[in-house]
């Protein structure tokens, strides 16, 4: 119990050095909406096409859940590294010191670590969230076509509650907020149903 107790308080310590949790949010907001998009725009084209093969979907929509992940998780790591190390070094610099082994660059490389976890995981688990009605058709509780209906309503509740969570942030209306990502998510609809068409 006190190694968990110290960790915490390591990781509340390094959050407020290097104020990682606004960007972590953004990052969450941002890859969950790609991970409900992405899947949205599966279902749809699948819908279009007429292919109501759940191995065939979730085959799809599982191997781009990956991809954005893996693509999160290195694509942000490897930039928030970057942008972390220039500034403890640019701090080394105006301090004449060495910062390696400072609270400061371990907060740093914290931060870098956490940023690209939130970005890694962020857009899988919508993915994988919002096929959770087509894995539910292998146990004939949903037919196919119906699991991909079931799923799109889900991806717009998911849209709808992630709007609720930027209005919350905002302070802004959270019904408005809300709304605004679900009509994101309804051009995305309405721009893949007509080229389909």
């Amino acid at each position: 119990m006190g190694r968990i107790d110290n960790l915490l308080r390591k990781f509340k310590r390094y959050s407020e050095i290097t104020q990682v949790d606004e960007i972590a949010r953004r990052y969450f907001v941002m890859n969950a909406f790609d991970g409900c998009l992405t899947i949205l725009g599966i279902l749809v084209g699948a819908y279009v096409a007429g292919v109501f093969n759940a191995r065939v979907i979730i085959g799809v929509g599982f191997g781009s859940s990956i991809a954005m992940g893996m693509s999160g998780l290195f694509g942000a790591y490897m930039a928030e590294a970057a942008e972390r190390k220039k500034k403890v070094q640019e701090l080394e610099q105006s301090l004449l010191t060495d910062l390696e082994n400072s609270v400061i660059a371990k907060a740093s490389r914290f931060s870098s670590y956490y940023v690209a976890i939130i970005d890694g995981l962020a857009p899988f688990v919508a993915a994988q969230v919002s096929l959770v009605p087509i894995y539910l058709s292998f146990f004939a509780i949903f037919t196919v076509q119906l699991a991909m209906e079931v799923s799109m309503v889900l991806i717009i509740g998911i849209l709808f509650m992630l709007g609720i969570f930027l209005g919350r942030i905002s302070k802004d209306n959270l019904i408005i907020s809300g709304l605004k990502m679900v009509i994101a998510g309804l051009i995305t609809f309405a721009i893949i149903l007509i080229v389909g068409i």
